[in-house]
């Protein structure tokens, strides 16, 4: 029988570099474990990160999507400046990206963008 023990333990400064995760049954008399966790490799996120300074880009039309049936899709003729940001590193150069964005930016037309490029190809 496998039992899996899922905790959170939120870190804000420096802690210990070890420490004891004790686990008792209630169930079964003598049954109990001890386990050493280690925070020796752990890497905190910094306080105060540095802000981000945020591009100036100018509205682009839909015209480089080079597919009519892709731009008639959407009731837009510029693409947003989330949307753009996109288009720079994933249609053009063609690499991953990660968005994280709040919910009205746009992101699920992002996905569609990359959809429809991964079937034109």
């Amino acid at each position: 029988m496998i039992i899996m023990l899922n905790f959170f333990y939120f870190v804000f400064e420096k802690s210990p570099l070890q420490y004891f995760i004790c686990v008792i049954s209630h169930k079964w008399i003598a049954s109990e474990t001890q386990v050493a966790f280690s925070f020796c490799y752990l890497i905190l996120a910094e306080k105060d990160p540095t802000p981000i300074k945020i591009l100036d880009l100018q509205p682009l039309p839909v015209n480089p999507l080079r597919t009519s049936k892709y731009e008639d899709l959407y009731n837009f003729k510029f693409f947003f400046q989330f949307n753009l940001k996109f288009l720079i590193h994933y249609i053009i150069q063609i690499i991953s990206v990660f968005l994280n964005a709040s919910t009205s930016s746009e992101k699920m037309i992002c996905a569609e963008f990359a959809i429809l490029i991964l079937f034109s190809k």
